[in-house]
Formats: structure tokens, C-alpha cells, sequence
């Protein structure tokens, strides 16, 4: 059928997204996508950029933090016009299936489907990111009108598919990951990991496509550099529970210590005389901390990266993450109360120059040459290069008693370039709560909900908590929790999950002896405090690993991190090295 209808129209994505939904096969999932990929090639290769955003449920590259945030309820307001069905059968209907477009295309009205005109994914793309940019009092009504309007060019399956990109959810098997991997394979599986490290670098999707079509893969580590104003996802710590193990880690080699401060991760822009702030996530946050200031020596672009923290100018203290927390993303005010400054410990780009294969040793010293200190609003991250684990446990006990969060250990010289998106070796964070309470913290992702009882009735009383395998891109429930919450804090995580509720679970590995009463939208992810970590058999993490499944102990609620996406979560592997590291199996650690 296929061969029928060209590769680069909606109904071949759409037919092509239902093959793939039956598929379990991540290998086999990427062949497929490869193939397809190849097929939007032969007839127009500049469509594939569309087809790629199409297969990764977007619009725009990642760090526009354009969503089209298509609610529950305007989904059902669309999904009766083009039924003719009353709202409480669809709402019944969905309670059941748990999908806005099987429904769709189940209870079309033959009617209203007239095809204009074949869809191409070009269409439909250029469609989606003008009902996101739809906005103002009638915003709603116009929304509307235009996604009837692109059903009303759709066939039965189209129809499924498009109230899945409406939802931003396609209900498959695969992520950006297995994408950038499938367009790999069209060139050679050989540049897999170079074609997600370009991504890393840059993650513009649409300039990393139109890069390899013009210019071929085999440059692309060359070609596809940092470019400032486009933000990359920052590198990342291994945690550890103690000084000792650390220490096992840069033994031998040239390391540093650097205090770790209680606050946002920020990357600071220098593009064409503006300056720009970004997130952990990509999210912009220039216009959330409007008052930064950032004094540089000289007028070259750079990209610096650091740490956002609530600060008291007249004691001149940080204070918690908490306070910097109350400090509001939108409609901020200039008489804003919760001062804020920022503590830079490195240097990603500068004048023309991608520095991250450069050591950080000579990243900090370009730092510190090309930059000031401005009292109270910008400060270079203190630091103490250390030989013997006794000066590093020195630094560690002046961290804490300066009310510091805790310290970051760092390779100087040899293996330690800068790697985008990865959790390193070569950056160790101890914190203070690791040695004081011999627990843990953990990111991780809300799944599934359960009601709650006695004086929790009418809100949720425990949630069920998943990581991430970044191999599979599918998340694994380690634990149920339910403590650390107040009556207020349960009130207010009910009125934001609820609004993500689904029937059907997104991409999550569970046992049925855990299965929720409601099921979240991966969307949520929280720190959590346990005890430790252990085998269970009623859980799926790191499952694949190991072969056995593991879990948290007595799991508590710390905080929301808002500041990071379900992919920034601690990983399944993450969670099994820690196990290991607990069980004196450490030296796993280097072999991963």
C-alpha cells in the first residue's frame, strides 16, 4: 500500500507510525524509521526535517519551548464536533481506551471527512505550529477551527495519528534517541554516537538534518560546533555517598574540588551583543532572572556555564533553594524581592572557539582571564586543587560549615573535556545529606497515581515513581511513595497531575503488582530521598541490567524539579550503581 501513496505525505507517516506501534524491537524500530527515512529521501530529501519532527511529536528544535499544550478538555471539544458524539460517551469511551485517536478515528462522521487535498507532513507541521501560535481572548475558538479544519484533509488513520500529535504523544516505542540513530543508519551505523553528540552540541534537529544532507555525515563532528544563543544540555555528576570513594576515583590524577551551591544550573549567552540564560532544560530564563550581571573583559560572544542562587547582598549569604524557588518565572517584576547571583565554574565557547575538548584546567583559566568578580552578582565557583584525600576531606568539611550544599570533585587534565547531556566520571558531587543521613536523593519521574483514604480522601494519597533507561527510552517504576507531603503540598500536586491523567500507560515498564489507580503522563519529576536501594522482585528497574528489578527504601518527597525534563531523571543504570557501590561492588563504576 505504501508504494501507493508518496513517503512524504501524512498518510504514509501515519501508516508507517502503525506499523511501528506494533513493534517491540528497538533495533527493528530503528530499521524501519531508516527505511522510511530513505524513502522521504528519494522523492524530496528537504521533507525529511518535517517527517523527523512529525516522528519526535514536535515543531520547533527543542530549545524553542514551543508546545502546542493542547489541554484534555479542548481535545474533547474537537473530538465531538468531528463525532457528532455527546461529550459523556466520548469521556466514557476514553476512560476506557485511553486514546483521543483511536476514539477519533472510530467514531468519525463520514460527513465532515471530505479530503480536500492529500496532506503533506510539511502541512501538517506548518498547521501545528499555527495553532501554537494561536493566542488572545478568542485563542480557544480559533484553536478549534483550525484543527477541524486539518482533520477535514485527513483519512481514518490520519485522523488517529493527528489527535496524537494534538496530545504530543504517539504512543510508541521510541524517542529522539532511536531517531537520530535511524538517520545515522541512512550514512553508516558507525557515526550513531558521533550524530548524538552533535546533537548534544547543538540540539537544532532541523539544522543538524539540513547539516548532514548538504554536507555528509562524516564531517559532522567537525562541522556541527556550539553555536551561541542555542543552548546545550549541560554535563552532569556521578554522586557518591563518601569521601573514600570519591577519592578511589581521581587517585592519581590531577583533580580540583569546588564548593557545590545550593541553587538553578544556568548556561549564560553571549550572542551578537545580547545576552541570553538557559536552563538545565533549554528553557529560556532571561526574562526570570532579568537583574544577572555578567562582566566579561572584552565584547566576544562566549557561552559560560554556573549556578543561579538566592542571595542576601547585606550578610552576603546564599541563601536555599527553597527561596529562589518562590521567584517567579512570568510576569516578573523589577521590585522583585528575592535577589539572586551567579557562581560560573566553566567556559564552553569563547570568541569563535568551542572549548569543550580543551581540559578544564585550561577552560578555568580562560575563565578567569576573560571575566571579573561583581560583588554580590557574579562570582567564579571556589575551588581547591587537591592531591591526598585529606585535603579533599578539608575542603569538604569547610564546604559544609560555609552552608555550601556540598562539593564537586573534577578532573583537571587528562579525560577531562567537557561532555554534553552525559553524567561523567570525571565530575564526582558529594553532598552534605549523603554523609549526614547515610540516604540518597533521586530524581524521578511521576507515572501513576493511587487514591487516597481517610483524611487523604478526595486527593491522591501515593504516586508511583519511575526512572529512565536512556537505552530504551522507557521508564521503569522503582517505587511507590507517599510521605513527605503535607495537606497543602497534596492539594496542590492533585490539581497539577490530575490534569495529565490517562488510561493507557506512555512508555512505562511496570508489574501488575504496582499498578496504579491512575496513570500520569510522563511530565513530573521530583527528588526524592531514600534510605538506600535493593533488589525487588515487584519493580522494573534496571530489570534489563540485571535481570532483576530494583526499588527504594523508604522513599520521601524532597522537591519538585521543575528545572528538569523526564530525560534529565536518574537513570536504571544510575540506580544499579548504586546498588552496587552500597554492596562494596564499586569497581563496576569504571567498567559502565
Amino acid at each position: 500500500m505504501e508504494n501507493e501513496i508518496k513517503p512524504n505525505s501524512f498518510l504514509y507517516f501515519s501508516k508507517i507510525m502503525e506499523k511501528i506501534s506494533q513493534r517491540s524491537g528497538r533495533i527493528e524500530i530503528q530499521d524501519m524509521l531508516t527505511e522510511y527515512f530513505r524513502d522521504v529521501i528519494s522523492i524530496n530529501k528537504n521533507d525529511l526535517i518535517y517527517v523527523i519532527y512529525l516522528c519526535t511529536h514536535t515543531i520547533y528544535p527543542e530549545y524553542k519551548n514551543q508546545q502546542l499544550n493542547l489541554g484534555e478538555k479542548i481535545l474533547f471539544d474537537v473530538l465531538k464536533e468531528c463525532t457528532s458524539k455527546d461529550i459523556t460517551i466520548l469521556k466514557k469511551e476514553y476512560t476506557k481506551i485511553g486514546d483521543f485517536g483511536t476514539i477519533g478515528m472510530t467514531y468519525r462522521t463520514r460527513q465532515l471527512f471530505i479530503s480536500k487535498k492529500t496532506l503533506s507532513a510539511k502541512d501538517v507541521v506548518y498547521a501545528l505550529r499555527e495553532i501554537a501560535e494561536i493566542s488572545g481572548i478568542k485563542s480557544r475558538i480559533y484553536k478549534i477551527r483550525k484543527m477541524l479544519d486539518l482533520i477535514s484533509s485527513c483519512t481514518p488513520i490520519e485522523i488517529k495519528f493527528l489527535f496524537r500529535l494534538f496530545e504530543e504523544n504517539l504512543k510508541v516505542k521510541f524517542a529522539l534517541k532511536t531517531v537520530l540513530a535511524a538517520f545515522a543508519k541512512l550514512y553508516d551505523s558507525a557515526y550513531i554516537d558521533k550524530i548524538k553528540e552533535a546533537y548534544n552540541r547543538r540540539p537544532d534537529i532541523e539544522q543538524l538534518v539540513i547539516e548532514i544532507l548538504t554536507n555528509g555525515i562524516s564531517t559532522v563532528d567537525t562541522n556541527f560546533n556550539i553555536e551561541p544563543g542555542i543552548p546545550l544540555k549541560p554535563m552532569l555528576a556521578q554522586p557518591t555517598k563518601n569521601i573514600s570513594t570519591a577519592f578511589k576515583r581521581v587517585e592519581n590524577k590531577k583533580f580540583t574540588c569546588e564548593n557545590k551551591y545550593d541553587g538553578e544550573r544556568i548556561q549564560i549567552h553571549r550572542h551578537n551583543n545580547q545576552m541570553t540564560l538557559y536552563s538545565r532544560n533549554l528553557e529560556n530564563t532571561t526574562d526570570k532572572y532579568f537583574d544577572i550581571i555578567i562582566k566579561s573583559n572584552t565584547d566576544k560572544d562566549f557561552v559560560i556555564d554556573g549556578e543561579v542562587v538566592a542571595y542576601d547582598p547585606e550578610q552576603k549569604k546564599i541563601l536555599t533553594f527553597q527561596k529562589l524557588s518562590t521567584r517567579k518565572r512570568k510576569d516578573f517584576s523589577k521590585k522583585e524581592t528575592v535577589n539572586v547571583c551567579v557562581f560560573v565554574f566553566d567556559i564552553l565557547y569563547f570568541d569563535g572557539l568551542e572549548l569543550i575538548n580543551k581540559s578544564l584546567e585550561d577552560r578555568r583559566a580562560i575563565l578567569h582571564k576573560e571575566f571579573t568578580e561583581v560583588e554580590g552578582k557574579f562570582f567564579f565557583s571556589e575551588f581547591k586543587d587537591c592531591e591526598n584525600i585529606e585535603e579533599v576531606d578539608e575542603f569538604f568539611r569547610q564546604s559544609i560549615n560555609s552552608q555550601y550544599e556540598g562539593i564537586m570533585i573534577k578532573l583537571l587534565g587528562d579525560g577531562s573535556n567537557y561532555i554534553p547531556s552525559q553524567r561523567c566520571n570525571s565530575w564526582i558531587k558529594l553532598k552534605k545529606d549523603y554523609i549526614e543521613s547515610g540516604s540518597d536523593s533521586f530524581d524521578l519521574v511521576v507515572v501513576g497515581a493511587y487514591y487516597g483514604k481517610g483524611k487523604r480522601t478526595g486527593w491522591y494519597g501515593g504516586f508511583l515513581l519511575a526512572s529512565y533507561n536512556e537505552n530504551d527510552e522507557m521508564f521503569e517504576t522503582v517505587c511507590k511513595i507517599g510521605t513527605g507531603f503535607d495537606d497543602s503540598l497534596l492539594s496542590k500536586l492533585y490539581e497539577e497531575v490530575n490534569n495529565y491523567v490517562v488510561s493507557i500507560p506512555s512508555r512505562v515498564k511496570y508489574k501488575e503488582q504496582t499498578k496504579p489507580d491512575v496513570w500520569i503522563t510522563p511530565k513530573f519529576v521530583w527528588e526524592i530521598k531514600a534510605a538506600a536501594v535493593s533488589a525487588s522482585p515487584i519493580y522494573c528497574c534496571g530489570i534489563d541490567i540485571e535481570e532483576k528489578g530494583f526499588s527504594l527504601r523508604f522513599p520521601r518527597f524532597l522537591n519538585e524539579r521543575e528545572d528538569k525534563d523526564v530525560t534529565d531523571a536518574t537513570t536504571s543504570l544510575q540506580i544499579v550503581m548504586n546498588y552496587k557501590e552500597y554492596e562494596g561492588e564499586s569497581k563496576v563504576l569504571d567498567d559502565i
